[in-house]
């Protein structure tokens, strides 16, 4: 039985504090663009693993912690959405009080 190459086992480097800084920057499109070059990452390697005779951990973790950046990106955007819909009631109430001071 032939063996594959160890290149092929090599699991992605997930790109994580590039995508920290993103969401920390509040920069979602460059967030999600880089979880989905991740993605196509993982799914173009994991194509050539032999996952019969490679260690599994590794990819489990992976994408374990793919998912945990995906959870804090919607977390962060979601929280975001709230603080705006927030600032947006605010606005509106305070644009009621100049119209009955008016």
């Amino acid at each position: 039985m032939a063996t594959q190459h160890p290149a092929l086992d090599r699991v992605p480097d997930l790109p994580a504090d590039a995508v920290r800084a993103a969401i920390g920057a509040e920069d979602w499109d460059t967030a999600a663009a880089l979880l989905e070059s991740h993605h196509g990452e993982i799914v173009f390697a994991l194509s050539k693993v032999d996952l019969k005779v490679s260690a599994r951990q590794p990819w489990l973790d992976l994408l374990a912690a793919h998912d945990g950046l995906i959870g804090e990106l919607r977390d962060a955007r979601d929280a975001a959405s709230a603080e705006l819909a927030r600032l947006g009631q605010g606005r509106r109430g305070a644009n009621a009080w100049l119209r009955e001071l008016a």
